[in-house]
């Protein structure tokens, strides 16, 4: 065969390889490095959803233990693989990720403050957690009689959240009732003003009043004072909230797979913005809502993620 005979062959054949044939190909040598916080069923089912959204990348895992030198082993990591992108879950791996480089795009989850994705310019993901207009408008759709809310908060860590809050609220014809919590000796007095014309308690993400250390008391307070809570995951409502707005953690896996997909195929972080998750899911402590005679539609828990009981 001559060698323009071969040429002519050789190029029939690329015409025939469809479009996504040519991306699977060049995503095949795309390298992701996966650091994770942990092996719980959750961090699984979201990594899975990644790996199988991006059925065409080349995945190294690798989740954080306490006795690794962490960023030693991640520098190293990342010197040895010169991955195209790191995927981060939970707040230990993203902080990992963010000493390691600079330059690397991240996508990070299973974070829930949006003030974290500012410490560095390389990273964008998803926030475990929902704006503060879709809590409120889901509250007023909830519980449509109740309009006086309670938040307690940090100031240091939340008062442009309060702010903020209190702004969306006014124009919803709801009305905020902001409780500083600034040191754990302060919740007592705190829990006490629950009492003064407050029909519902929100909860927002806050290291100070909304703690492993704080959820036992807040709880209580809530239930012997008959003020619902609007809690933070599934567990607060499992361990006594009325509610909490919720996630599908293999959609969050996926949403991160396009986000990395896009940063792979050229886009800059700044074209790849923050998200919150997509689809909004709930799920409702009915036992709190029987002993607190608070009227819900039966639609609410057709339509619920999950109905504790």
């Amino acid at each position: 065969m001559s060698h323009n005979l071969r040429t002519l062959c050789f190029v029939f054949l690329l015409l025939l390889i469809p479009a996504w044939g040519i991306n699977a190909f060049a995503n095949n040598s795309a390298k992701i490095l996966i650091i994770a916080n942990s092996k719980a069923a959750a961090y699984q089912q979201v990594i899975n959803s990644f790996k199988a959204t991006l059925n065409t990348a080349d995945f190294k895992v690798h989740y954080l233990s306490k006795i690794d030198n962490k960023l030693e082993f991640i520098a190293s990591e990342i010197k040895t693989t010169q991955p195209k992108l790191i995927f981060a879950l939970g707040v230990a791996s993203t902080k990992v990720a963010m000493h390691s480089t600079n330059s690397i795009p991240i996508v990070t989850t299973m974070v829930v403050k949006s003030s974290f994705f500012q410490q560095a310019s390389n990273i964008t993901g998803v926030i475990l957690a929902y704006p503060l207009s879709t809590q409120l408008k889901w509250l007023k759709k909830t519980l449509p009689d109740f309009n006086q809310i309670a938040i307690l908060y940090n100031q240091k860590e939340n008062l442009s959240t309060i702010n903020n809050a209190t702004k969306i609220a006014t124009k919803m014809g709801l009305n905020i009732t902001a409780i500083p919590v600034d040191t754990a000796k302060q919740l007592p007095y705190a829990l006490e003003q629950l009492k003064k014309n407050v029909q519902v308690l929100l909860a927002i993400p806050d290291r100070v009043a909304m703690s492993p250390k704080t959820a036992k008391a807040v709880l209580l307070a809530s239930f012997r004072n008959r003020i619902p809570m609007i809690g933070l995951t599934d567990n607060w409502v499992k361990s006594g909230a009325l509610y909490a707005l919720s996630w599908d953690y293999a959609d969050i896996g996926q949403q991160c797979a396009d986000q990395a997909t896009s940063l792979i195929n050229g886009r800059s972080i700044k074209q790849v913005p923050v998200a919150f998750p997509e689809q909004v899911h709930y799920v409702i402590n009915k036992t709190i809502m029987e002993r607190m005679k608070i009227p819900l539609s039966e639609s609410l828990f057709l339509k619920a993620k999950r109905v504790f009981e």
